[in-house]
């Protein structure tokens, strides 16, 4: 083998291993219900959850339907009850974050430079009344990609706590996330 061609295929080989490898996604705040207020997953590690859109989610998308009778027409639902998400792989499993930017377009305020440690703990499922309803289309003022409800995005949604670690900015975050061990 050619000495270049060696070292090449040697960089691939380690940057495999590692397995460190960031990703872009984008980050909204809300608390968990059932948790505690702290939204600690223990040792400094924030709850969340992971849109059933997202490229890193595993497992078969959550079941539902999108129903617009479920809406008010002004961004809440009335009929709130979630779809089954039998299948959540990724539930357990813990991501490094870091802001890299305001979602919102803020221009007062900016990342820390701080990565946090997410623990997955719940699905935010694109068939959610909570969610679809928040969107322009049910009547809401959130864009798709805020309300877990935009396809091919690595969406979060992050324990409220978490957001002063990794910003001064008020609003959602665009991030960079990496997978990580818990």
């Amino acid at each position: 083998m050619h000495p270049a061609a060696w070292f090449a295929a040697t960089l691939i080989s380690f940057a495999n291993v590692a397995g460190v490898f960031a990703v872009a996604g984008v980050s909204t705040f809300n608390d968990p219900a059932g948790f505690e207020p702290t939204n600690s997953q223990g040792n400094g590690i924030f709850a969340a959850a992971m849109s059933d859109l997202s490229p890193l989610w595993t497992g078969a998308q959550c079941e539902g339907t999108i129903n617009a009778s479920n809406c008010n027409g002004e961004g809440s639902c009335i009929n709130c009850v979630g779809p089954a998400c039998p299948d959540e792989e990724q539930c357990g499993n813990c991501f490094n974050v870091k802001c890299t930017g305001s979602l919102d377009g803020e221009t007062t305020g900016a990342c820390t430079g701080n990565t946090i440690k997410v623990k997955i703990i719940d699905a935010c499922p694109a068939t959610h009344p909570e969610n679809y309803c928040k969107i322009p289309e049910f009547g809401g003022t959130v864009p798709p990609n805020q309300a877990c409800e935009a396809s091919g995005v690595n969406a979060f949604d992050i324990a409220t706590t978490a957001r002063s670690t990794l910003s001064t900015f008020q609003g959602n975050l665009n991030i960079d996330i990496e997978s990580t061990s818990c």
